[in-house]
C-alpha cells in the first residue's frame, strides 16, 4: 500500500524551519511494517509537501498538543476526499475521543507493535477504532478496540528507516528507555510510555549510533537514569565513549543524580560519552510548587537539606563536568505570583543556566488536568496564555513577566556571563585546547538560537490574545 505519515505542526510554531532534530516516531513505524510505500512529511520544514490529491490510501498524522488544530485540519481535508486518516501521537493518546471526531482510527500509546497489526486489518476490511497500547483498561462506548497490554518489548526493534526523510538535520534521534516513575502532575510520559522503565540491549543503541553522521540526541526522559538503573547506562556511555571519532550529542534529565555518588558516575560518564548539553526540567524555584506537581522527587533534595541550595549544588556538579545546562520552567500554579519570574531568573542568573520560561498548561487527560477541573479552575478560552485560571496573576502579568525575563535572560550581558563561566569550566573539564574552543562555540550559538525562540514564542503568544509587548 502507499502511506503517507505526517509529523503535524502549527503554521506559527517558532520551530518552523528552525527543528534541527530528526523526526523518530515516523521512521520507527516505516520500519515495524517495511513492506509497503511511504512517503514522510515533516511540518516544521516542509508543510507544502502535505498533497490533499495523493494516490497514498492511508494517511497518518502525528500530533503533539500544539499542533492539534493543524492536524484535525489535515485529518478533516484528507478525509473528504476519501482517504483513511489515522490520528496518533501524543495528543491523541491524551484526548482520543476527540481525536476520534477526525478521523477513521485513533492509535493510543506507543505504536510499534500496534502498527503492524492495524495495517493488516485494513487489508483484511477489518480496521477497529481505536489501537490502544496500555495496561490500563480502555472503553469507549459504540466503538470497535483492540488493545495490546502489554507495553512493547525494546529489543529486536528494527533500524528506524531514517533515509526516508531526504532533507538534512543537524540531530539524528534515537533512545534508550521508555517509561518515568517521577509522575509530575503536568506531564503525561508516565501516562502514555508506564511508570516502569523498559531498556533497549546496550548493543542495539551503540549500533544505531555507530550509524549516525550527525549529532545525535538520546530521547530518554533522563539520560541519566533513576537509582535502580545506573549500572545501564554506566555501561551504555562507556561504550559509546569507545566510539571512533566520537560525536556531541544532546539529552534531557534530571538533577537527582547529582545527588549521589553513583548517580554522578553515570554523569562523568555521559560527559565522556559526548554529552555536551541537557536541558532539564527544573519546573520552579517554588519549593511548594515543586512538592505538589511531584516534580520534587527528581531534583535530588534530602529531607535535611536547603532545596534550592541543594539544586544549586546538584547543578554546578553537572557543569563541572563540562555539560551545558539549559533550565525550564513552567509558571502559573496557584502559588506563584509575578515575582515567582523575577526570583527564577535570579536563580538562573545565579547558576548560570540558559533560562526557558513558559506559562503553565495542563494537558487533558493529566493529574494537573483532572485536579483543574474537579476544582472548575479550566479556562476555555484556546487564546489565553494558560488553560488555568489564576488567583493572583493576570493575562497582562504574566506577559510582562516572559518579556522582561527573556529580554534580560538573553541580553548580551548574560550572554557573555555565560559564555565566561563556561569558559572557565571547559578549561577545568576538557584536556584538549580544541574541545574547549568547540564548546565555547557551541554554547554561544545554543544561546542565540534559544533566545530567538523564546522571544519568538512570547510574541507569538501576545499575538494570540491580542496584546503587543
Amino acid at each position: 500500500m502507499k502511506i503517507t505519515l505526517i509529523l503535524a505542526a502549527h503554521r506559527q510554531d517558532p520551530l518552523l524551519k528552525r527543528d534541527p532534530f530528526m523526526p523518530l516516531s515516523l521512521p520507527i513505524l516505516a520500519s515495524v511494517a517495511p513492506e509497503h510505500d511511504y512517503t514522510l512529511i515533516d511540518m516544521l520544514w516542509e508543510p507544502e509537501k502535505v498533497n490533499y490529491d495523493t494516490d497514498s490510501e492511508i494517511i497518518g498524522i502525528s500530533m503533539r498538543q500544539s499542533a492539534e488544530a493543524t492536524a484535525f485540519e489535515l485529518a478533516d481535508e484528507f478525509t473528504k476526499r476519501g482517504k483513511t486518516v489515522i490520528l496518533g501521537g501524543a495528543q491523541a493518546s491524551a484526548m482520543p475521543l476527540r481525536a476520534k471526531e477526525h478521523a477513521r482510527t485513533v492509535v493510543v500509546g506507543e505504536a510499534e507493535e500496534l502498527w503492524p497489526i492495524l495495517l493488516k486489518d485494513y487489508e483484511n476490511k477489518e480496521l477497529k477504532d481505536f489501537y490502544v497500547c496500555s495496561p490500563v483498561p480502555f472503553t469507549a462506548e459504540n466503538h470497535t478496540i483492540y488493545q495490546q497490554k502489554e507495553m512493547p518489548n525494546l529489543s529486536n526493534l528494527p533500524t528506524p528507516h531514517r533515509h526516508l526523510f531526504k532533507r538534512k538535520y543537524t540531530f539524528d534521534l534515537t533512545f534508550a528507555s521508555r517509561g518515568c516513575p517521577i509522575a509530575c502532575d503536568f506531564c503525561m510520559v508516565s501516562d502514555i510510555f508506564g511508570t516502569k522503565l523498559r531498556f533497549k540491549p546496550i548493543d542495539d543503541v551503540v549500533n544505531d549510533i555507530k550509524n549516525f553522521k550527525n549529532f545525535y540526541y538520546i530521547l530518554d526522559d533522563t539520560v541519566f537514569g533513576r537509582a535502580n538503573c545506573y549500572d545501564y547506562y554506566i555501561e551504555l556511555y562507556s561504550k559509546i565513549a569507545e566510539i571512533p571519532n566520537k560525536k556531541y550529542w544532546h539529552g534531557q534529565a534530571n538533577l537527582d543524580a547529582a545527588s549521589t555518588e553513583k548517580g554522578r558516575e553515570v554523569i562523568k560518564m555521559a560527559a565522556k560519552s559526548g554529552l555536551i548539553y541537557a536541558a532539564v526540567g527544573l519546573e520552579s524555584v517554588n519549593t511548594t510548587t515543586l512538592k505538589s506537581s511531584g516534580a520534587y522527587n527528581k531534583m535530588g533534595i534530602n529531607s535535611k537539606s536547603d532545596p534550592l541550595k541543594q539544586m544549586k549544588d546538584n547543578i554546578a556538579f553537572i557543569q563541572s563536568q563540562g555539560i551545558i545546562i539549559s533550565g525550564w520552567f513552567a509558571i502559573g500554579y496557584e502559588t506563584d505570583s509575578l515575582q515567582t519570574y523575577y526570583d527564577t531568573l535570579a536563580f538562573c542568573k545565579e547558576t548560570n543556566i540558559i533560562p526557558v520560561f513558559t506559562p503553565i498548561r495542563a494537558l487533558p487527560g493529566s493529574r494537573l488536568w483532572n485536579k483543574m477541573v474537579a476544582e472548575g479552575l479550566v479556562n476555555s478560552d484556546p487564546s489565553a496564555l494558560s488553560n488555568i485560571e489564576h488567583p493572583q496573576l493576570s493575562p497582562d502579568m504574566v506577559l510582562k513577566g516572559m518579556n522582561e525575563t527573556a529580554k534580560k535572560g538573553f541580553s548580551a550581558s548574560a550572554h557573555w556571563e555565560r559564555l565566561k563561566f563556561y569558559y572557565k569550566t571547559f578549561k577545568k573539564s576538557e584536556k584538549n585546547l580544541n574541545d574547549v574552543i568547540y564548546k565555547l562555540i557551541f554554547a554561544q550559538i545554543t544561546q542565540r538560537k534559544m533566545g530567538k525562540i523564546v522571544k519568538e514564542e512570547n510574541n507569538h503568544i501576545a499575538k494570540e490574545i491580542g496584546t503587543n509587548f
